[in-house]
């Protein structure tokens, strides 16, 4: 595991999606890799606080279109 591919599958790794061999890879590659380790906190502490905000809030109804736009649109 580089840091190409830890960065690659950073977002599996942090939602889960990622099969037990190549999760422990970018775990043994985080623990290794202060700068990537750093990016990951990062992002992880980003997306904990996105969840929360959604949670507590609820996105409004614009943005959900704008983003079901965007994503079909491509």
């Amino acid at each position: 595991m580089n840091c190409r591919e830890c960065t690659e599958h950073l977002y599996e790794y942090l939602d889960r999606e990622l099969t037990p061999q190549v999760e422990q890879e970018i775990r043994q590659h985080l623990a290794d890799c202060p700068p990537c380790g750093e990016h990951f906190d990062f992002e992880r502490l980003f997306l904990d606080f996105l969840r929360a905000r959604c949670r507590a809030h609820g996105a409004p109804a614009e943005l959900k279109r704008r983003i079901l736009r965007e994503l079909f649109d491509e």
